[in-house]
């Protein structure tokens, strides 16, 4: 596989938030080039998203043996050494779970749902995916805000009624980041538990919403 391919795989992989994936094959790259300093920016920035705080300070460190003033590096290298900064990423990593586990549907009890009237493209631009995301129950929407609070959008009519039924009366859910651009929102819906008066009906069933709305 030639370094142009190789280096196309990278990036794919980063804006895919593959960070394995990512790590594997920069590895690859600065196997037969080891100097490559975008390949190291790369490998730094995939150990900084997987938690792995010495070896990305490693990467960077290379990178400022070949390059002193190179910029990528030493803002990364400089945000990695603040208490502050080590501390959220290794807080993020002890409660996140793997992409695969967030995103695995099950039936009756994950849905991905398009939000509607979408918060503006400035906020949605601040989201990844995989993020975690509030549901706030309204008199007959759901909003959807990030871990800051900012409103991001609305669950459509029909799908919060249903489930505002299910809140109140004690079923628990979880949310997360799909796909998101700049005029799109996708979120995954997650019951994480179910009380026992809905414990034969499921939070989404297969086909049309049900006769329970």
């Amino acid at each position: 596989m030639t370094p142009t391919v190789l280096e196309e795989q990278a990036i794919k992989a980063a804006l895919a938030q593959n960070w394995p994936k990512a790590l594997e094959i920069n590895k690859k790259i600065l196997k037969d080039s080891p100097k490559n300093i975008a390949a190291l920016n790369r490998l730094g920035r995939a150990y900084w998203e997987m938690g792995k705080i010495e070896q990305a300070q490693q990467a960077y460190k290379k990178v400022l043996s070949l390059d002193r003033f190179n910029p990528i590096a030493n803002k990364n290298l400089k945000r990695l050494t603040k208490p502050a900064q080590v501390k959220k990423i290794a807080d993020r990593q002890k409660t996140s779970l793997r992409l695969g586990e967030i995103f695995l549907e099950e039936p009756g009890k994950t849905k991905i749902v398009k939000l509607v009237r979408l918060a503006s493209p400035s906020v949605l631009a601040q989201l990844n995916n995989a993020d975690l995301v509030t549901l706030k129950a309204k008199k007959r929407t759901i909003s959807v805000l990030s871990e800051k609070e900012n409103y991001l959008g609305t669950i459509p009519e029909d799908l919060s009624t249903r489930l505002i039924k299910f809140i109140k009366g004690g079923n628990q859910y979880q949310a997360f980041v799909k796909s998101v651009d700049h005029q799109k929102l996708e979120i995954l819906i997650r019951e994480v538990s179910r009380a026992k008066k809905f414990s034969n009906t499921p939070s989404f069933p297969q086909g049309k919403l049900s006769s329970f709305q």
